[in-house]
C-alpha cells in the first residue's frame, strides 16, 4: 500500500476516536449512578474508561486467538519491548483515559476532543527539554496558535448544565499530556517489529485490569461496576465504544508504524473536527462561533505543527 492509503487510514481512524467520544460522552450522561452517592456518582467515568479499555482488550483477544497469535503476545511480554508498551499503557490508559473520561463527564465532547488533540504539542514540549530538542521560531508560533485557540474554544461556557466545565478542560488537558508520551513509546516499539495488533491488546488488557483491579479498589468503589451490568443500555453502548476504540487504535497505530509519529498524530487529530461535526449532528450541540473558531485554529494547528516536524 502507498503512503496515501496509510495516510486515509489515520484520518478514519481520527473519525472512528471521534465516534468512540460520542458514544462515551452519551454514557457518562446516562446517570446510572446518580443515585449512588457524591463519590461514586464523581469517580463514575473512571469505571466507564476501565471498562471500556478491558472491552477493547478482550475484543482484540478473541482476535489475536483466532489469527493464531496467543504465543506471540506472551513472547513480548517478556521481551524489553514488551515492558515499554505496559509502561505506556499505565500511562495512556489510567492516567490519559481516565482524565478523558472525567472531561467527558464534566463538558461537552465538542470541546474536550479538540483539547485532547493537543497531545504532539506536548510531546513536542517535553521533548525540549528531557531530549534537549530545540524549537524553532515557526514551532514556537504554531504552540502559541494551540494556545489561543484553546483560550478561544474553552473562554466562553456551553449552553446547558456544566458547572464544572472548567475542569473538564482540565482533565482534558492532563489527558494530552498522557497521550502524546503513550503514542511516542508505543511507536518505538512498533517500529521494533512487535505487531501493532500485539501491542494495542496488551495496551488494552493492561489498561483496564489496572483501572478496574487496582485503581477502582484503591478508591473503595470497585462494588459500583456491578451496577453497569444492570444496565443494558449502557452495556451495548460500551461494547460499541470498545469495538470503536479497536478499530481506531488499530489504524492508528498502523499508520504511525508506516509513516512516523508525527504525520500519525497530525492527522489522526482530525478527531477534533470530526467531534465537533458529530456532536452537532447527533447531541444537537449548539455550533457557536467560540467553539467553531477555536476547534479550526487548534485542529489547524496541531497538523502544521506535526507535520512541521
Amino acid at each position: 500500500m502507498n503512503n496515501k492509503v496509510y495516510s486515509n487510514m489515520l484520518i478514519f481512524s481520527g473519525f472512528l476516536w471521534a465516534v468512540n467520544g460520542i458514544v462515551l460522552s452519551i454514557i457518562t450522561n446516562l446517570n446510572i449512578y446518580e443515585n449512588s452517592g457524591v463519590r461514586i456518582s464523581f469517580f463514575s467515568p473512571i469505571i466507564f474508561a476501565g471498562l471500556n479499555d478491558l472491552f477493547a482488550g478482550v475484543l482484540l483477544l478473541l482476535f489475536n486467538i483466532i489469527s493464531g497469535k496467543i504465543r506471540e503476545i506472551c513472547e513480548v511480554l517478556k521481551t524489553k519491548n514488551g515492558k515499554i508498551i505496559i509502561f505506556a499503557a499505565l500511562i495512556g490508559g489510567p492516567i490519559g483515559q481516565c482524565m478523558y473520561l472525567m472531561g467527558l463527564s464534566m463538558a461537552p465532547v465538542s470541546y474536550v476532543m479538540p483539547v485532547s488533540a493537543l497531545c504532539p504539542v506536548f510531546g513536542m514540549i517535553l521533548s525540549s527539554f528531557i531530549l534537549k530538542e530545540r524549537i524553532n521560531l515557526k514551532t514556537q508560533i504554531l504552540i502559541f496558535g494551540c494556545v489561543i485557540g484553546t483560550v478561544i474554544l474553552s473562554y466562553t461556557k456551553p449552553v446547558g448544565n456544566y458547572p464544572k466545565f472548567y475542569f473538564g478542560i482540565l482533565f482534558s488537558l492532563l489527558a494530552a499530556l498522557s497521550w502524546g508520551i503513550e503514542a511516542t513509546l508505543i511507536t518505538f516499539c512498533t517500529k521494533g517489529n512487535v505487531d501493532e495488533k500485539i501491542a494495542l491488546n496488551i495496551r488494552e488488557i493492561v489498561s483496564g485490569s489496572f483501572i478496574l483491579f487496582i485503581i477502582l479498589p484503591l478508591l473503595r468503589i470497585f462494588d459500583s461496576v456491578f451496577i453497569v451490568f444492570d444496565n443494558k443500555v449502557a452495556i451495548l453502548y460500551l461494547f460499541f465504544a470498545g469495538l470503536f476504540a479497536v478499530l481506531s487504535y488499530s489504524f492508528f497505530y498502523k499508520g504511525m508504524k508506516v509513516l512516523g509519529v508525527s504525520k500519525g498524530m497530525a492527522l489522526n487529530s482530525t478527531f477534533s473536527m470530526w467531534a465537533v461535526v458529530l456532536s452537532v449532528i447527533f447531541l444537537s450541540v449548539p455550533l457557536t462561533l467560540n467553539l467553531l473558531l477555536g476547534s479550526i485554529i487548534v485542529t489547524g494547528c496541531v497538523i502544521c505543527l506535526t507535520l512541521n516536524n
